[in-house]
């Protein structure tokens, strides 16, 4: 974002809340926090847009401002309504992934010492985390016209709910089994959506999980669960509000 990084804390904290927009029982207990995140993170990003109008980097935000199509710029609204879905879509989501990768290796303490001792499986362990345990398990579109699929009519007007938990288990052999090591052949994970709508940070979040989890495999031997994991309230993306673990000291 070129935001800098002592600001992270207030970043993760806004994003957090923000979030909760998506979910109906928040909003109705909590309406007035998310507003002033939302208004707070306004004002933090329309700074920081100023400073980099003066002072352009290799960032995001600089990279935004520069941006032209036909002679037509981003205002800064539209900056900031970028900036501002870049951070609640780029912040949360991986970091529930990553929690849901670290439970199921926890529970999994095979395929934790594997990892450890062969750190070039990490792409393909944060596929299988991806597919075993999707951090966005439905997606609902509605159908802007009528649809026939398979000899089903689908009105205009309809609601259709995927569900990337089932989906990411078609076509796959022993499914139901965590193997970072597996030959998943073809099959590819709804979890970032498909089309034109697919997750325009997916290669960031694979990145960002492949780094982290390269990193804490060979640093967190006997990784195991401490406690019960306590599954996110918010509705819209599937995280963890706890995850306690336990490691052996290296």
């Amino acid at each position: 974002m070129g935001a800098p990084l002592e600001d992270a804390p207030r970043l993760h904290y806004w994003s957090n809340w923000i979030q909760r927009q998506f979910d109906a029982p928040s909003l109705m207990t909590e309406r007035e926090t998310i507003e002033e995140a939302v208004e707070e993170f306004y004002v933090y990003c329309a700074d920081l847009i100023e400073r980099r109008r003066s002072g352009p980097g290799d960032d995001l935000v600089s990279t935004l401002i520069a941006a032209e199509e036909g002679g037509d710029r981003l205002s800064d609204v539209e900056c900031m309504n970028l900036v501002l879905n870049v951070l609640i879509g780029g912040v949360d989501t991986t970091q529930s992934q990553l929690a849901h990768a670290i439970r199921l290796f926890a529970q999994h303490p095979d395929q934790w010492r594997l990892l450890a001792e062969r750190p070039e499986l990490a792409g393909q362990a944060v596929e299988e985390a991806v597919r075993f345990e999707p951090i966005t398990p439905f997606t609902a579109r509605i159908m802007l016209e009528d649809v026939e699929y398979r000899d089903v009519l689908f009105p205009e007007g309809t609601i259709v709910m995927l569900s990337a938990f089932n989906g990411n288990r078609d076509g796959v052999e022993e499914p139901n089994r965590f193997d970072i090591a597996a030959d998943r052949g073809s099959a590819k994970p709804l979890t970032f959506g498909a089309g034109p709508h697919y997750c325009l940070g997916a290669n960031l979040a694979r990145a960002e999980l492949q780094e982290a989890l390269a990193y804490l495999a060979p640093r967190m031997p006997g990784l195991e669960l401490d406690g019960k994991p306590e599954y996110a309230s918010v509705h819209g993306v599937y995280g963890l509000d706890r995850l306690p673990v336990r490691w052996a000291a290296t």
